[in-house]
This record gives structure tokens, sequence and C-alpha cells, in this order.
């Protein structure tokens, strides 16, 4: 399966914080909750990838992390792992490594921490008793460990932004470790 994500906004580099990377997984969420109903295999199995608790005869994608459901596409339970190209279209031009939005190999890490589900409970998730979250909240990967490739490529963004702002063109491959009944048709 191959698709690709959009993220618009503030990309930080060394030292971002959490709550940095939780607006970018909230940027991303209905995109990937549009894949789930667009693509047809994902929509007819959604009721049980989807189902919380599991059902007995089938696995289910739903991570808890302190009340919250994430729903996340890669995982270990489906034998899945993805390779990633990105289009970083930003202020400064080509072949400007360090800038003054972060270098570039922290901005990529920072993004990547953004595709999947956090780590802890409430891992960057800004004033919890304040935030009405999806549910479930679709991320792309159960975790980053599940990327085995990575490419980025740099461009200028040709209109006026904050030097931290960028606009990223997420390429995703989703592939399999090994094929099973569960994942053969996505």
């Amino acid at each position: 399966m191959e698709f690709r994500l959009i993220y618009e906004g503030p990309l930080h580099g060394q030292g971002a914080k959490s709550a940095h990377k939780w607006e970018i997984r909230r940027a991303l969420h209905p995109q990937l909750q549009e894949l789930w109903h667009q693509q047809r295999a994902l929509r007819e199995a959604s009721d049980w990838l989807l189902a919380h608790p599991p059902r007995s005869d089938r696995p289910s994608v739903i991570v808890e992390k302190g009340g919250l459901l994430f729903a996340p596409l890669v995982t270990q339970r489906l034998d899945l792992y993805a390779e990633i190209s990105v289009l970083l279209l930003r202020q400064q031009p080509r072949g400007t490594l360090i800038t003054d939005g972060g270098d570039i190999d922290n901005r990529l890490k920072t993004l990547l921490d953004g595709l999947r589900v956090p780590h802890g409970a409430n891992e960057g998730r800004p004033d919890p008793s304040a935030a009405i979250d999806p549910r479930p909240f679709f991320c792309l990967l159960e975790d980053d460990s599940l990327v085995t490739k990575v490419s980025v490529e740099t461009e200028q963004l040709l209109r006026p932004a904050r030097p931290d702002e960028v606009v990223a063109v997420i390429g995703v491959h989703v592939k399999k470790t090994a094929l099973s009944v569960v994942n053969m048709s996505i």
C-alpha cells in the first residue's frame, strides 16, 4: 500500500517539545482517518482491526495509552513495516542544512516521532483535561522502529512563512514482513 500525507506547519529540530509532536499527530489524524475510510481493505476490516477490546478471532490494532485509544496502521501485530520518503519544503534554500528552523536530521526525527503512537500515556499531550481527542486517534506507526527506510529531499518553499514552518509531503510505502490472512489485502 502506498499513499502520501501532507503536514503543513512548524517543524522544530533538536529539543522539540513533546507537545509539538502531539500537534503533528493531531494535524495528520484526519488524513489517516480518511485513508481508513477510502482504502477498501482497511474499510472492510475496520470492524475487527479497530475493535476495542479486540475480538477473540482477529487482532486489533488499537493501542490504549492513558485512556486514549490509538489506531496505528503500521503495527507488528499485522507484520507490517514502512518505508518513508519526505519532500520538505522550507524557507531556506536547498543545501542549507543548519537553519533557524533547525537542522534537517533533528527536524526529521521530530516528524517521525509525530507519526507514531506516543510512548507514555500523556507524552506531550497539552492539558489532557481540556482536550477533546478523537476516538480512536489515527496514527501511522505503532512505533518509529517500524520504519526501515527514510529518504529526505529539501526544496525551498516559495511563499512567505516563518523560519520554522514547512510543508512536508510524506510518501509512505507499507510493506509486509510476512504474508498472513490478516494482512493479505493491505
